[in-house]
Parts: structure tokens; sequence; C-alpha cells
């Protein structure tokens, strides 16, 4: 008997391989697609939870403090904007008046205090005596409530520096 010339069955034939690499292809473009899609969504319900409006703020903030009379340890807090209830001395926590700058530009300088990036120079000085303010003063000043008499000590302070 007489053997034939048999082609070997182990290797793969050409058509095999273009059949794979697509197989490949649109499995990468399937995942890419996906991962997209993901981000995507995720992305828009960030911007979905932004407030718009004072209206939505207002009822995002009734329904949170709602929301935390029944179950604090799962509210989540969200940033709320600030409101000026004073523009009167003394200057304290949610008072906006031009003389918070003084105090401001004083905790800047003097202590080096982040006080955020509001205002004209980015500086965190924007009038608007807020958290950081607050905390700063707290810090360096051992107060929270600021008389003329220690607004003008500050100005003075803070004209010497410049010189």
């Amino acid at each position: 008997m007489e053997v034939k010339n048999k082609k070997p069955t182990g290797k793969k034939t050409e058509n095999s391989d273009k059949t794979l690499w697509i197989i490949i292809g649109v499995t990468t473009l399937a995942l890419g697609g996906v991962g997209y899609w993901w981000y995507y969504r995720k992305r828009k319900n960030k911007l979905e939870m932004l407030p718009r409006e004072t209206e939505n703020l207002d009822r995002e903030i009734a329904s949170t403090i709602a929301n935390t009379a029944t179950r604090r340890s799962t509210t989540i807090r969200r940033p709320t904007r600030f409101r000026c209830s004073s523009n009167k001395y003394p200057l304290q926590y949610g008072t906006c008046h031009k003389d918070v700058k003084i105090l401001q530009a004083y905790l800047a300088k003097i202590y080096k205090e982040d006080l955020g990036r509001s205002g004209r120079n980015k500086d965190g000085v924007d009038g608007m005596f807020g958290n950081k303010t607050n905390k700063a003063a707290k810090k360096h000043l051992q107060k929270t409530s600021f008389s003329k008499q220690d607004i003008d000590g500050m100005r003075t302070a803070i004209k010497t520096i410049k010189r």
C-alpha cells in the first residue's frame, strides 16, 4: 500500500486567520462603544445633579433637609450657594460688605491662608464672609465677629506691609 501525501491538519488556513482578526476587531469596537456609552451616561448624570436654577436648588435643599431628618447616615451633602444675610457691622459669617475684603486680604497676606479661587484676582478675596473666611479667622485671629475698629487695624497693617 502506498501512503499518499496529505496536508497537515494542525496548521490553520489563511481563511481562518482572517475570521479571527474580524472577530477581534468587532469585539474591540463593541467594547469601545460600551465604554464610551458608560462614560457619557456617567457624565450626563453628574451634570444633571448640578443645580441649574435657584428654584431647583431650594427644592433640593428642602428634600435634603427632609431626608436628613429621617435618614442621617445616607444623606449626601451637596454644596449650596452662599447667601448674604447681612451687609452691616459687625462682620461675621453671612456678611457681604466691602470691608470683608480687607479681612480676607489680611488673612491671605499675613497668614498666607487659602480662601478659595473667587474674587477679582482668583485669590478668595471677594467680600463675602463665607466658610473659608470664617475658618481662617477662627484659626488665626481666634474670633469670628469683627468690628469697625478691627477692620481699621487690619487696613493699617496691610498698608504697612505694602511699603
